[in-house]
């Protein structure tokens, strides 16, 4: 408790008055609402509602609401449902598969398994742990309880209800009216459970806000249905999103470095003030929305596309982000700037960059499976979606080379027409090696070769937030399979113990010194901070048609007694499948040094002598290390990787230790046969000399 105590001071300590003074003034603000939250939603009743929207009655007012431009409209089902079904035509197979599943009201959410949980959805509760919140006024409930193992993003997620574009998916493409009725019965359950700002569903603005997208969703997907034609259904669902917009424009989520929360605030905002615009008040939602998702992309990306939180998942919900509302302000004669989609298109790049030849996605930084809509069936790592959206969006071949094929997420979301347009775009090779100076993101792309290298700053601007201890720490594809990967996050406020873990040092494929962590954490309670103690230093990329290469360094350990500083380079063969990783420790005096390569959870490690012989479906990649690195005691321990939130599974690590004086250099080749050391003397010589890095 003294510890929680200790750094919910520094963090305050560590805020600027104006900010301080702000958020007294708005927990001032919260607790007057109180008598808001009880008295309001009598005052909406369907009389005031339709005065409100200007309408004559609520069936009118339904049936005008959905003639509003979305991404789906009930009018254009059949033609929409029959170029689906040539476009992919197995497509149906997943959508009802899942839709039935939902009926059973199976889900598998978090890590939890699929779990059937019962005829009523447990709305409040951590179904894996059976911890249960009471339907108290929002304010008034903890939440974050470090000292148990629930975990509120459980009941969260369920209410964010994303599975309604599923439901409606299988309903336009069957025209069972099961799904329809699943609808209604889960929105009237949800609404009769959860009072306005009542329950731990409203203690979270970012979440009233996806549920509102998602209800939205739902709305298009089955307005048109037998089972939403009874008046006294509409009017209480219509009356339930309205006061979803008035929540969230009174609790954005503003802070004096605003993340992910508060852009999906204005997300939320954006959705629900197009879909209510004919309200006063909907129409200053929509300003309100549309300001934060202009002003935000400029905010929370860098100048070259990275979102500032350093997490390639947080990345991809970003993009949702942006692209989706920015796509629905369009569609409602709301055009974005210019800058907003040249910053979007930024973006894109970088996931351009990122994906993997399989496909995947690396599991840098925090991932807790956030998304602004699911309408498509692939992986949760693939994130090549985005780049269908932004072929078809941008008119760039090598988008189009890079997605593979026009996503059914693209189908949903840009419309029946999008699978042309992605086919008339003119393919073209994708970009090789890139930096991303800015966001601090650097990418080795040869033949055979795929490398990412964090050497950016601690996320959020210094703070912490979803970033990890991760600098100059890397994942590498080579030979045709993943070999080196970073492990992801695994848990948040479920376990402090796992949750500080996975963002350690420890859990990177980088350098610890003396067992120190590269940023110090604030606390064991502080799960969102860190220290800025690792700063980037001369990050540089060069590119040759022979070899390409990356160097930098940081001075995480130059506060340490006895300073030290380390600096990596990788070189990129484009000729065979190699890549070497050079280390150079500076200072003086002992150290303990430790390397750790987390491998692949689908790679078998087998040690010949010094050498390691990586293995994976037939495909070997060989660790040699040099004869420096040879003289150290190498070990292969068990570790874990976590490929999305709540889940982790066994991997193995390959560790080497030493007690040496420093300054010392050493380097590891991964090359896809075993050389002798003077052949590998001389493939290293070769690389180096082939790269102006080092």
């Amino acid at each position: 408790m003294i510890d929680g105590v200790r750094s919910r001071l520094h963090r305050a300590l560590r805020r600027s008055p104006r900010y301080l003074v702000w958020r007294a003034i708005d927990s001032a603000r919260r607790r007057a609402r109180r008598p808001w939250a009880y008295l309001y939603p009598r005052l909406l009743t369907e009389r005031a509602l339709l005065v409100l929207l200007g309408a004559r009655d609520v069936d009118r007012l339904w049936s005008e609401l959905a003639d509003q431009p979305f991404f789906v409209s009930s009018s254009e089902r059949s033609a929409i449902v029959k170029r689906f079904t040539a476009e992919y035509p197995d497509g149906h197979l997943d959508i009802t598969r899942a839709a039935e599943a939902r009926l059973r009201h199976e889900f598998d959410l978090l890590g939890s398994g699929s779990r059937q949980l019962g005829p009523r959805l447990p709305w409040h509760t951590d179904f894996k742990t059976g911890r249960q919140w009471p339907a108290a006024y929002w304010a008034d409930i903890e939440y974050n309880e470090l000292d148990r193992p629930s975990d509120v993003k459980v009941p969260w997620e369920l209410s964010r209800c994303q599975h309604f574009t599923r439901l409606g998916q299988a309903y336009w493409l069957t025209g069972d009216e099961r799904y329809a009725t699943e609808f209604v019965a889960e929105t009237m359950d949800w609404i009769g459970a959860n009072p306005l700002s009542h329950g731990v569903n409203w203690a979270c603005a970012m979440d009233v806000a996806l549920r509102a997208v998602s209800w939205i969703w739902g709305f298009h997907l089955f307005a048109a249905s037998q089972a939403c034609r009874e008046a006294f259904f509409r009017s209480r669902f219509l009356r339930a999103l309205f006061l979803h917009g008035e929540f969230i424009v009174k609790h954005l989520e503003k802070g004096d470095v605003n993340g992910n929360h508060y852009l999906c605030d204005g997300v939320g905002l954006v959705f629900l003030g197009c879909f209510f615009r004919r309200a006063r008040a909907a129409r200053r939602w929509l300003a309100i929305g549309r300001e934060i998702v202009e002003q935000e992309i400029f905010q929370q990306t860098t100048p070259d596309g990275v979102d500032f939180e350093a997490a390639t998942a947080y990345h991809r919900l970003v993009l949702e982000a942006f692209l989706t509302s920015y796509e629905l302000l369009r569609r409602h004669g709301e055009e974005p700037a210019d800058p907003c989609w040249k910053r979007l298109e930024r973006m894109c790049e970088f996931v351009q960059a990122y994906t993997k030849p399989d496909g995947r996605s690396p599991l840098i930084g925090d991932a807790d499976d956030g998304r602004v809509q699911i309408l498509g069936s692939q992986p949760m790592t693939d994130h090549r979606y985005l780049l269908s959206h932004a072929a078809v969006l941008f008119d760039r071949g090598d988008f189009r080379s890079s997605a593979g094929r026009c996503w059914e997420e693209t189908f949903w979301l840009l419309g029946p027409k999008a699978t042309s347009r992605f086919r008339a775009v003119a393919p073209q090779a994708p970009p090789g090696s890139v930096a991303f100076s800015d966001g601090g993101f650097y990418v080795l792309r040869t033949p055979q070769a795929h490398l990412i290298a964090d050497c950016g700053d601690v996320g959020m601007r210094g703070r912490g937030g979803h970033g990890h201890n991760d600098i100059l720490s890397f994942e590498l594809f080579l030979n045709g399979f993943n070999v080196v990967t970073d492990c992801g996050a695994y848990l948040y406020t479920a376990s402090r113990e796992w949750r500080n873990r996975f963002r350690s040092t420890a859990f990177h494929n980088t350098l610890l010194v003396d067992d120190e962590e590269l940023n110090r954490f604030l606390g064991p309670d502080a799960l969102w901070q860190l220290h800025y103690d690792a700063r980037p230093i001369e990050p540089v990329v060069h590119v040759s048609d022979r070899v390409d290469c990356f160097r930098g360094g940081h001075s995480g350990y130059t506060r340490l007694a006895s300073p030290v500083s380390h600096t990596r380079a990788f070189f990129a063969d484009h000729e065979r499948p190699r890549v070497l990783v050079w280390d150079r420790v500076s200072g003086a005096g002992n150290h303990a040094l430790v390397w750790r390569f987390h491998l692949d959870p689908a790679v078998t490690p087998e040690v010949h002598g010094t050498d390691v012989c990586l293995s994976c479906d037939g495909r070997t990649v060989w660790v040699l290390p040099d004869e420096t690195i040879a003289s150290f005691t190498i070990s292969i321990e068990p570790g874990w990787v976590s490929p999305s939130y709540g889940v982790k599974v066994v991997t193995t690590v390959l560790v080497w230790r030493a007690t040496v004086a420093v300054p010392i250099e050493g380097s590891y080749l991964f090359a896809e046969t075993r050389l002798t050391l003077d052949e590998r003397s001389a493939v290293t010589e070769a690389l180096t000399n082939g790269a102006r890095c080092v």
